[in-house]
């Protein structure tokens, strides 16, 4: 069956080395009778193409100063071209085709990805073409529709080529050096290839595969936003082709399940029963099958290696090996033991053909560029999801983002991160955690946000019951980075503060991976696959994402115990305040700038922000749960935590605490500045609560609530949110502080944007100011709401400028006065 096929990961600066032996052309066989010299392609008249010349005898073409390699099909170098000869065999053979950048591309961010693509080899005549091949749509070779579908899955023609000469066995030898070396776009790895300044560099054949190298020079695209009439620069990137044959036996595929977060790939499938053209989804996995199927655990007859990139700094390559052999335990609970293993690349002394960019291998690549990130992912055999090859890129200034991670949110309960640098055994664990993250993409899957809320939040202060679940989180496929719920005097061990495999990790796996005895097809396997998976009904830890819920308070990135996020997120910022407080003592150091102190208090301020967030999610947020057809999937946190919460933000987010504002802090820093990175961080709180889709929630809950349960309506929202941001109005004599006052802007900003959106242009696209507005118009509701709201809040502020003795103040609401004037009646 077929599906679409994933694309894949990066590209990489480590060189291949490839060796070559001479070898001498064999006797030019006479063609065969299915094989003529010069043959018309079949229903070709002649007339709408020239002939293709005739064959020349094999020694013509295959001269004796070839340099021969032997695999999946013969490769012949003579002189500065290259040779495939193609035995009957492989023609029409599904084939995958990787490339990626040996030498040159970015040095100062991503590496962009390759090219990945199924083609064939196929015959016409006396042509070789090289056709892509679709995998969208599928049907068995029996039914009335296989033949419209096999037709709606022809791809485009990526190359010609005639047919030189032909070698034993009637294999066509063919002459692909400007598949390489010119302008073919899906072979192109810079724009308008220089046919003078390309060529081919080397060739290794392998029984499943053949590798080609080599370098492409053409030119680069001005970047964007330059003057009209600028010229594109030269550019050359030196690069390697992998073409490597699909399975001869496709893996058994698995059926996905929404379920459970695993990433898959998807085709129709018009042979299927159902009065419906039925989408097929399987899960991306390896092949696993153990050596002794009788056995409960057994070695797999193939385990998953992933191959150290030799880039690697030597002191992090035991760190790396650690982050890919910790899914080990739960590859055992699915049955197989040694499953997955770390090895370092051999040196090219040793195997001078070995290539990190052969399609076969799977890759930790250390990646020389400032970007601080690292991606994992892989590319699969579409027709079941089986992984041929994953990726992971660790970019070097990881490290940065680890430091800047740790230091801001645990710093409090490591004494070893209350100094900078980190140590190295401390940055190391640090690398690990984020290796195992990657490699939990490289082999399938996903991010699960929901995995945070799962623990309760007095539990992760709890060393037992994080030593029992494996860490505070129970997957290592959250960003849920480090514990900082825990307290000091909670005496955590530092290792229980960095998320491990957890429970989910364990369950997923088994999920994705356990032999189901007596299953022949994916469907057979399906009662199994469901009883697993509504293991989640009575464990919360085994849940996953609900993947249509745009307003799961418990779906979150960077947050930990968000359960109770009001909870979490008053004792992160205990922490935080601690953090705050140390910042002089450890960022100011003799003989070097305030670069790092500018850069951490940003952190804080950034961790302060995102703390709010995470409660200001819980308003007009619900507690989601997939099911297939057992229950309810949505239910609206209850009123009173979303008072609660509001109530919260009032205190915590609404207000500046004092620790971010020392300014013996602020003066070494900048001159000016911290007004606006406070609102920018207020004004994310604000704009949170008040998202379009966020207030039309509110209104639907309204409208659905019955009996007993009482809703949190967008009008008592709203106006507690007023209460809360205009406090100032209903004092004596009011007086606003910058911070306020900035905050109350942003509120005006935000309500302006709900009620009057920015018109989007002819095209149809949202207007440049729009660009960072909400995509979606609030309802009929919210803006009425809405609008009352500026009412009351005009009223208020007219009466408190007659009461406030501050004269800043007075000019402040009179401005108010003022820009809720053009809100509700804007003028041209």
């Amino acid at each position: 069956m077929n599906r679409r096929h994933a694309t894949g990961v990066l590209l990489s600066l480590v060189l291949l080395a490839a060796g070559c032996a001479r070898n001498p052309g064999p006797t030019a066989p006479a063609p065969r009778g299915d094989a003529p010299a010069a043959a018309a392609a079949p229903g070709d008249s002649g007339s709408a193409r020239p002939a293709a010349p005739r064959a020349r005898p094999y020694q013509r073409v295959i001269t004796s100063e070839a340099i021969t390699k032997a695999g999946l099909f013969k490769t012949h170098m003579v002189g500065e071209k290259l040779y495939f000869e193609i035995p009957r065999g492989e023609l029409s053979r599904d084939m995958l085709v990787i490339s990626r950048t040996v030498e040159g591309g970015s040095t100062s961010g991503f590496f962009g990805g390759g090219m990945n693509r199924i083609v064939q080899w196929q015959r016409d005549g006396t042509r070789i073409l090289l056709r892509q091949r679709a995998f969208g749509i599928a049907a068995d070779t029996g039914t009335a529709i296989y033949r419209a579908v096999s037709a709606l899955n022809a791809g485009p023609i990526i190359a010609s080529f005639n047919i030189e000469s032909w070698g034993p066995d009637s294999a066509a030898v063919i002459d692909v050096t400007r598949l390489y070396t010119t302008n073919i776009n899906e072979f192109a790895a810079v724009t308008s290839v220089a046919g003078d300044r390309s060529f081919i560099n080397g060739v290794e054949a392998f029984p499943r595969n053949v590798n080609v190298e080599a370098t492409q020079t053409g030119t680069q695209s001005p970047p964007q936003g330059s003057p009209p009439g600028a010229r594109g620069t030269t550019v050359t990137a030196r690069q390697l082709w992998s073409m490597l044959k699909l399975p001869e036996q496709p893996m058994r595929p698995r059926l996905a399940d929404k379920r459970v977060g695993i990433i898959s790939v998807s085709m129709v499938d018009y042979s299927r029963p159902e009065h419906e053209a039925n989408e097929r989804t399987f899960v991306r996995r390896f092949r696993l099958e153990k050596q002794d199927p009788s056995a409960a655990v057994s070695d797999p007859v193939e385990p998953i290696v992933f191959w150290i990139d030799p880039a690697t700094p030597e002191w992090l390559v035991p760190w790396v090996r650690r982050g890919i052999e910790d899914w080990q335990p739960a590859y055992r609970e699915a049955g197989f033991s040694n499953a997955i293993l770390a090895r370092e690349a051999p040196d090219p002394s040793e195997d001078p053909s070995w290539s990190p960019f052969d399609a076969r291998y799977n890759i930790i690549y250390w990646r020389p560029s400032p970007v601080a990130n690292a991606t994992g992912g892989q590319v699969v055999d579409p027709r079941t999801g089986e992984i041929l090859k994953a990726e992971v890129n660790m970019y070097h200034n990881v490290m940065d983002l680890l430091r800047d991670w740790y230091f801001t949110q645990v710093s409090p309960l490591d004494v070893r991160a209350q100094r900078l640098p980190l140590p190295d055994s401390l940055m190391g664990r640090l690398v690990e955690y984020v290796v195992a993250h990657e490699v939990g993409h490289a082999i399938g899957f996903p991010h699960n946000m929901k995995a945070s809320s799962q623990y309760p939040a007095d539990s992760l202060r709890s060393a037992s019951f994080l030593r029992r679940m494996g860490g505070h989180v129970a997957t290592l496929m959250d960003y849920s980075r480090f514990n900082y719920v825990a307290q000091p005097e909670d005496s955590i061990p530092p290792d229980l503060l960095i998320p491990g495999v957890g429970p989910y990790d364990v369950f997923a796996i088994k999920w994705q991976n356990t032999p189901i005895p007596g299953a022949r097809t994916p469907d057979d396997e399906l009662p199994t696959l469901d009883r697993w998976a509504r293991m989640q009904d009575t464990i919360p830890w085994f849940r996953f994402s609900t993947r249509d819920a745009t307003g799961d308070a418990g779906d979150l990135t960077e947050a930990v115990g968000d359960a109770d996020a009001v909870r979490s997120s008053a004792l992160a910022l205990e922490n935080l305040e601690r953090v705050a407080r140390s910042l002089l003592r450890v960022a100011e150091q003799p003989g070097r700038d305030y670069t790092l102190l500018t850069d951490l208090y940003s952190n804080v301020v950034g961790q302060w922000s995102r703390y709010n967030g995470h409660v200001a999610a819980i308003i007009a947020g619900a507690e989601t749960q997939e099911r297939y057809g057992t229950g309810v999937r949505f239910t609206p946190v209850d009123e009173a935590r979303q008072r609660e919460a509001m109530r919260f933000l009032h205190e915590h987010a609404f207000r500046v605490p004092e620790y971010l504002l020392d300014p013996e802090l602020l003066w070494r820093m900048e001159q000016e500045g911290t007004l606006n990175r406070i609102r920018a961080a207020q004004a994310g709180v604000l704009n949170t609560l008040l998202a379009p889709a966020r207030l039309d929630r509110l209104v639907e809950y309204e409208a659905l609530a019955r009996g007993s349960t009482r809703a949190y309506t967008l009008a008592e929202m709203l106006a507690d949110l007023r209460r809360g941001v205009w406090s100032e109005l209903s004092a004596g004599n009011p007086r606003v502080d910058p911070y306020r006052r900035n905050l109350q802007r942003a509120f005006l900003d935000a309500a302006a944007r709900i009620i009057n959106p920015p018109a989007p242009t002819a095209s149809g696209a949202p207007t440049p100011q729009a660009a960072t507005t909400p995509p979606a118009r609030a309802s009929g509701d919210a803006r009425a709401v809405l609008r009352g709201e500026l009412v009351e809040l005009d009223r208020a502020a007219q009466t408190a400028i007659g009461r406030t003795g501050d004269a800043m103040t007075r000019l402040h609401l009179r401005d108010v006065r003022m820009e809720i004037a053009q809100i509700l009646d804007p003028r041209d």
